[in-house]
């Protein structure tokens, strides 16, 4: 199935008014994802207006209009006059105790539904989004701020739907992911910060793209492009700020933390059907499979480790990638419990 060729002239207004524009946002699925990934990439040009389109649609929604601050103490300060007036009041009949005290009482339970009414409206939580990607399929997710993430299969992500301007950007990742966050207006201590929670991991993010991998063992982040701040829940006086490159990996049994430098292209390979890499060293690949996988990996031979991959790398899971390396590299690779042994297929 394809899109009409009339999207092609299509403007952002025009991609607002559409059905099936409007059912995709709305309403994703993988079918819809698929087709409209594959048209975004045969048409890049306009990326950018479906991208404003798909921003405005989710931002035009019903808004509640909570009272902020001066407006709750104007309330009570015309509440409080009211208290006051009530006090003074003299009325001429023959109770005027009992009725001043009705007066009272009735300013009183005013003053008091107000502040209940505001404080439900205040205290009452934001809906919760939560999105998971297909079993065995790469999802794309966009984020209320423009922000864009890709889901690696089986991965879920979750974030409050309303984020109103000037709050703080928070969202909580089981599985993998890749993030390419829109940068705040005002910088990372600013309210509008954006963080991310993985397993006891969480991450301060300014404007950058990274890939976060995470399960019960360990979480791993690693940094293409910007500046990030972690912070580990069980080792609060150990934060670190990474640059582009750097690879973390903290292990939750164990409650320790590797970094080292990597090829962060490497890391979010999966993102793509086939990830085109240029010059990549057999021993890049191997620290890869570890650091992901979790294995120990031995190469036969030091001239092997140096043998280098060019071309289209498929990373969809772990036997695709050892499939598609064997064949690459003519490699023979053999499994023996935690540890990977890789040699030529002429030895």
């Amino acid at each position: 199935m394809e899109l009409p060729k009339h999207y092609d002239d299509y403007t952002t207004d025009d991609f607002i008014k559409d059905d099936a524009f409007l059912h995709w946002v709305h309403y994703p699925d993988q079918a819809s994802d698929e087709l409209w990934q594959t048209w975004l990439a045969t048409h890049p040009y306009k990326r950018q207006q479906v991208e404003e389109a798909r921003n405005l649609i989710i931002q035009l929604q019903f808004k509640e209009q909570l009272p902020d601050e001066s407006a709750i103490e104007m309330s009570l300060g015309r509440n409080l006059l009211l208290l006051e007036a009530a006090e003074r009041t003299i009325v001429p009949v023959a109770k005027p105790r009992s009725i001043k005290r009705l007066l009272w009482w009735a300013a009183a339970a005013a003053v008091i539904a107000g502040i209940i009414i505001t404080a439900g409206y205040l205290l009452r939580p934001a809906p919760i989004t939560t999105i998971q990607a297909y079993a065995a399929d790469v999802r794309t997710v966009w984020l209320p701020d423009s922000s864009i993430v890709r889901l690696n299969a089986g991965a879920e992500i979750s974030y409050h739907s309303d984020w109103r301007s000037g709050s703080q950007r928070e969202v909580w990742l089981k599985g993998e992911a890749f993030f390419d966050i829109k940068p705040s207006s005002a910088g990372i201590h600013a309210p509008e910060e954006f963080i991310v929670h993985s397993g006891n991991v969480l991450i301060d993010v300014l404007g950058t793209s990274f890939n976060v991998r995470e399960n019960k063992v360990f979480t791993t982040v690693t940094l293409n492009t910007g500046k990030i701040k972690l912070r580990f829940k069980d080792l609060p006086e150990t934060p670190m700020v990474l640059t582009p490159g750097d690879f973390v990996k903290y292990d939750v049994t164990g409650n320790k933390i590797i970094r080292k430098k990597v090829n962060p292209a490497l890391y979010a390979v999966w993102k793509e059907n086939h990830q085109h890499l240029e010059k990549i060293k057999l021993q890049e690949i191997a620290s890869y499979i570890e650091d992901t996988y979790n294995y120990h990996v031995k190469i036969s031979s030091r001239q092997l480790a140096q043998q280098e991959l060019s071309g289209s790398l498929r990373v969809k899971d772990e036997a695709s990638l050892l499939e598609t390396l064997a064949f690459a590299l003519s490699l023979k690779i053999e499994k023996e419990a935690d540890t990977l042994f890789i040699r030529s297929s002429n030895q």
